[in-house]
């Protein structure tokens, strides 16, 4: 039996990330502590040594992504990771830590967020190593951590980074392993934002609400909505707002037809949008895609 409830789930178990799958060097099996939901999610890091600039502006995307249903995946460290989680905790959503060192109570790192693992455990979420029990904190294991934040979902955000940084490793992996790729743009003055500004010049996304993130996971790319289906498959509500959409249909008249409220009808829209079945057309009017997204 592993200590504090640790959980061993192979890559062959149901419960194992499918996009974690597909990565070129996938664990074997993944130390598991909390609980895997199907949440889907987008992964966020940035420099551990985070600006009031940086903080906000976390926190304002990340809020807004978990009202749309989005989960949040980072690395627990201290700055704009935890910024991530605690954001995360914040607005009520769903959060994953991937450590670099075990996820059992004597090794959990940093010490700093010690508390913060516990708050992500009782809000729900979950700490995952591939590092058994009782392993160390050592800096070149923490590249290995970053392919699984990266790889984890369909999309890193990268929140300042410095040139040199370990979230621009983050974010060249999920590149590697074709996934999308979001920088927050920053001050040309701020060092904490070269290596973040650097990627948008070199084709990252720009990032500055969470309106960006949904549009780039609405997808045009079918090998990635596929990706994307695989990891969040249609909840009965969305298949039943996906089957009230014939034509063009207002979101109030969507929220009647489905007796919910505009709100929770618009936060379904997003994530249907996410997987590729719908498309919204400017004010507040939606359709179903092409034929060829909604194989």
């Amino acid at each position: 039996m592993l200590p504090d409830s640790i959980e061993f789930i192979p890559i062959d178990d149901a419960r194992y990330p499918p996009l974690l799958r597909q990565i070129s060097d996938p664990p074997k099996g993944l130390y598991v502590r909390g609980n895997l939901q199907d949440t889907p999610c987008v992964s966020i890091v940035g420099t551990r040594r985070c600006t009031p600039y940086g903080r906000r502006a976390t926190h304002e995307i990340v809020a807004d992504l978990v009202v749309a249903g989005l989960g949040v995946v980072s690395g627990l460290a201290l700055g704009i990771d935890g910024e991530a989680h605690k954001a995360a905790l914040e607005a009520g959503g769903y959060t994953v830590a991937i450590l670099g060192t075990g996820i059992d109570e004597a090794t959990i790192y940093p010490r700093e967020h010690l508390k913060l693992a516990h708050d992500i455990l009782e809000s729900g979420g979950a700490l995952v190593s591939e590092f058994p029990p009782g392993s160390g904190s050592f800096k070149h294991v923490f590249p290995r951590r970053n392919r699984l934040i990266a790889g984890w979902t369909p999309a890193t955000i990268v929140v300042e980074a410095s040139i040199g940084s370990g979230s621009l490793i983050t974010a060249k992996l999920a590149l590697d392993d074709n996934r999308e790729v979001l920088a927050v743009p920053g001050s040309i003055w701020s060092e904490v934002s070269q290596g973040s500004n650097r990627l948008l010049t070199l084709g990252a996304k720009v990032c500055t609400n969470a309106t960006d993130v949904l549009d780039v996971l609405q997808l045009d790319r079918p090998e990635l909505v596929s990706q994307v289906r695989a990891s969040m498959p249609l909840t009965a509500e969305e298949s039943t707002i996906l089957g009230l959409i014939t034509g063009h249909i207002h979101v109030d008249d969507l929220s009647t037809q489905a007796g919910l409220d505009a709100a929770t009808t618009s936060a379904h829209l997003s994530l249907l949008e996410m997987k590729g079945y719908v498309a919204q057309l400017g004010g507040q009017f939606w359709s179903r895609t092409s034929s060829r997204l909604r194989k």
